[in-house]
C-alpha cells in the first residue's frame, strides 16, 4: 500500500483534472465520454492507491487515464464489430432489430433503475441531481451543505456501481 494519504492523492487528482479532462477530450472526441473517464480515473486512484511511492504522480494519474481511455476504444470497437453482425444477421434472416433493441434497452433501464435503488441515500441524490437533473457539482455541494470533494466522491462511486451493474 503507498504511504501517501487519500487526501493527498485528492489533492493531486484536482490539480491535474482539468488538463487530465482535456486529454482525454483530446483522445476520445467525446467531452461525456471524456468527463466520465475523468472521473472513473479519480475513483480508481482512490480505490486504488500506487503502490509504491511515486515520483511523479501526474503522470500516474495520466497512465490511468490513458488505460482507462484504450479500454473505452476497444470496448466501443467490439460493439461496433458486434453491432455490424447483428445488422448482417437482419439482413440475412429479414427480422427487425427494433424488437431486439426494445428488449435491450428495457432490460438495460430496469438493472439501472435496479442499481439507483441500490445505492446509498446521499450517493443516488447525488446521481440523480447531477445526471437526471443535470445539476453542476458546485451547485449540487451547496444545496446539500457538503463540499465539492464530496460531491466528486459520491458521483464516482455511484457510477462505479452502476457501470459494474450494467455490465453484468
Amino acid at each position: 500500500m503507498s504511504n501517501m494519504t487519500s487526501k493527498e492523492l485528492e489533492a493531486a487528482f484536482k490539480a491535474h483534472s482539468g488538463e487530465l479532462r482535456q486529454f482525454l477530450r483530446r483522445k476520445l472526441q467525446n467531452p461525456e465520454a471524456a468527463a466520465d473517464l475523468a472521473q472513473e480515473a479519480y475513483a480508481r486512484l482512490l480505490r486504488q492507491p500506487p503502490a509504491k511511492p511515486v515520483s511523479n504522480l501526474r503522470a500516474f494519474i495520466f497512465r490511468i487515464g490513458r488505460n482507462l481511455a484504450i479500454d473505452h476504444v476497444r470496448s466501443r470497437d467490439t460493439r461496433e464489430h458486434l453491432d455490424q453482425g447483428l445488422e448482417y444477421l437482419y439482413e440475412v434472416t429479414g427480422d427487425s432489430p427494433e424488437l431486439f433493441n426494445q428488449v435491450a434497452a428495457q432490460q438495460d433501464l430496469q438493472a439501472l433503475a435496479q442499481g439507483i435503488e441500490q445505492l446509498p441515500p446521499l450517493a443516488r441524490l447525488i446521481f440523480t441531481l447531477a445526471r437526471l437533473e443535470g445539476l453542476p457539482h458546485k451547485d449540487i455541494a451547496l444545496q446539500l451543505d457538503i463540499s465539492l470533494s464530496s460531491v466528486e466522491k459520491h458521483l464516482a462511486a455511484a457510477l462505479d456501481f452502476l457501470r459494474r451493474k450494467l455490465q453484468r
